[in-house]
């Protein structure tokens, strides 16, 4: 795997997730044009030149920018337009993925890369995985549901513990079966389940049960995707 696109899957989480606040998509699902859409911009664009760890990839950098203020404006358009509404987040990761394997491939192709890096690759993926699993996850999960009708009983249903609780259970997860420890994630789902056991809330249960197998799949995959680079 190409210890690259590693680095700049960790700065698009960090860019699009970590240090983008909630109010930036809220003005940006609102508005077309708006000054957020440049302070992001640049937030990708210091995130992704930095975490190359090469001065030559600041016009790649420029680019990833580029790319991912274009598909942002486009994804706004669509928001208020009303067209897939449900399923544009996905659209999003997807072009922002696309444009970060494809740049990535053109600048590898003239550059050698393994002189730069100094940190092993396992490594990068456990900092990858963990910001993965945090805030990430926790939108992917919520905006999953959405997109099929799963929704909660009232809105305040995710609060800000149960977030803290899912970015966690996952990190732990991940690193239990990043390390053969998977005798000790039953232990964690079993624990869970017993918290829930005597809630007689059916729909919230099922809420809480939909989220939670999603949340344990993400550490999951993450956790076999490191084995198999490890």
């Amino acid at each position: 795997m190409n210890v690259l696109f590693l680095f700049q899957m960790t700065a698009h989480f960090l860019a699009d997730f970590i240090f983008q606040p909630q109010r930036w998509c809220d003005l940006k699902e609102s508005k077309r044009i708006s000054k957020v859409y440049f302070y992001h911009a640049v937030v990708v664009f210091v995130c992704s030149w930095i975490l190359s760890f090469y001065f030559s990839f600041w016009w790649a950098a420029l680019l990833i920018m580029l790319f991912h203020l274009l598909i942002d404006i486009m994804k706004s358009y669509l928001f208020q337009k009303k067209i897939w509404k449900t399923k544009l987040f996905f659209i999003d990761q997807s072009l922002h993925l696309v444009v970060i394997i494809g740049i990535v491939y053109w600048f590898s192709r003239n550059q050698s890369l393994d002189s730069a890096f100094f940190i092993p690759i396992n490594w990068i993926f456990i900092i990858l995985a963990i910001i993965a699993c945090t805030k990430p996850a926790n939108i992917f999960i919520k905006k999953f549901m959405e997109a099929n009708d799963i929704l909660p009983m009232n809105e305040n249903s995710l609060l800000k513990a149960g977030r803290i609780i899912g970015s966690l259970e996952r990190i732990i997860s991940f690193i239990l079966i990043a390390f053969n420890q998977f005798a000790a994630v039953g232990f964690i789902i079993a624990a869970k389940s017993i918290l829930r056991f005597r809630d007689l809330d059916t729909a919230k249960t099922e809420y809480v049960l939909i989220g939670s197998l999603l949340s344990f799949g993400i550490a999951i995959l993450f956790g076999i995707a490191y084995q198999l680079i490890h």
